[in-house]
């Protein structure tokens, strides 16, 4: 996988081909730095296609979440450089977890109960579990 540079990567992140026009200006950059923080979030990927699709679906996220995902991600690839697996994973968990919770709910609104009772919608009870048993 190529390496980018700082400067590389500081371009990509600023929106400059915006024009300043009007009212939707802020909104036009908001939405031209999602894209290219998405861009940069699924790079690498062979089939890109599905985390970058989740990351679009406004059914699943909400932008300020779908931009969180994306730093997250970006600050993940800086630091540890995860296996795309994992990045995958990471992408499909937040995005079922701002679902489950509430598309509108940004993440750092979340409350600890939520997060406990969206894991607990995955525990099998004691008569699913074989260690039970």
């Amino acid at each position: 996988m190529a390496r980018r540079s700082n400067k590389s990567i500081a371009g990509l992140l600023t929106p400059t081909d915006v024009p300043l026009q009007d009212a939707n200006d802020n909104n036009d950059k908001y939405l031209a730095l999602l894209e290219r923080k998405i861009a940069l979030a699924t790079e690498g990927f062979t089939s890109r296609k599905f985390c970058e699709l989740v990351l679009k679906d406004r059914n699943r996220l909400s932008k300020e979440n779908a931009l969180t995902i994306c730093d997250y991600i970006l600050a993940m690839k800086r630091e540890i450089s995860p296996r795309l697996s994992y990045k995958k994973n990471i992408i499909q968990f937040l995005s079922e977890l701002s679902k489950a919770v509430g598309i509108k709910r940004k993440f750092i609104d979340m409350t600890r109960d939520d997060l406990l009772c969206y894991l607990d919608s995955f525990r099998k009870t004691e008569n699913e579990d074989p260690l039970h048993k």
